[in-house]
């Protein structure tokens, strides 16, 4: 589905067209997983996010003004339900590379693109969220801050600080 198909299915659903919705659910779910699973590293709780946030997408799909911002949309509410449980349990754990990311086939990566994804995972975490947005979600930098909940220019220096950080790692 590409982001011309996304926005028309969007506006179908805003008009009541379950089948477009479900299209959506069937495109869509398994990114907002995956973006649970980066956020909470467990994936009991991440199918929760992920639940919890669609059933808010359903209910409030017709309140969504511009349709092709609606992925955009959608992790930003995975995110505020990430931020809600975390909320409610008093902690936040940090991000860490999930199992399905550390499954990756090493005979296929070189030693290099390895040591980046660890370095990756030093960030401070409001810079790892903005570049695995950025660069593994292929997001905007508007995206971003409406995700994020912060300015474009936030999300452009934490990108700009992240390169910083892992170009002077790599060159140690």
């Amino acid at each position: 589905m590409n982001s011309t198909q996304i926005t028309l299915a969007v506006i179908s659903a805003q008009q009541g067209d379950e089948p477009a919705f479900n299209s959506l659910c069937t495109y869509l779910y398994n990114p907002s997983f995956l973006f649970a699973m980066k956020l909470c590293k467990q994936k009991d709780l991440a199918k929760d996010i992920t639940q919890e946030a669609w059933t808010v997408v359903a209910k409030d799909i017709r309140k969504l003004k511009e349709p092709s911002v609606f992925k955009a949309w959608l992790f930003r509410v995975v995110y505020h339900k990430f931020i809600d449980v975390t909320r409610k349990d008093k902690y936040i754990e940090s991000f860490q590379p999930d199992k399905h990311e550390q499954s990756i086939d090493t005979t296929h990566c070189n030693e290099q693109s390895i040591d980046l994804a660890k370095l990756i995972n030093n960030l401070p975490d409001s810079e790892r969220l903005s570049v695995y947005l950025f660069y593994l979600e292929q997001m905007s930098i508007s995206d971003i801050a409406l995700i994020t909940n912060v300015a474009v220019g936030t999300v452009k220096s934490r990108l700009h600080r992240a390169r910083a950080q892992l170009v002077k790692w790599l060159s140690e």
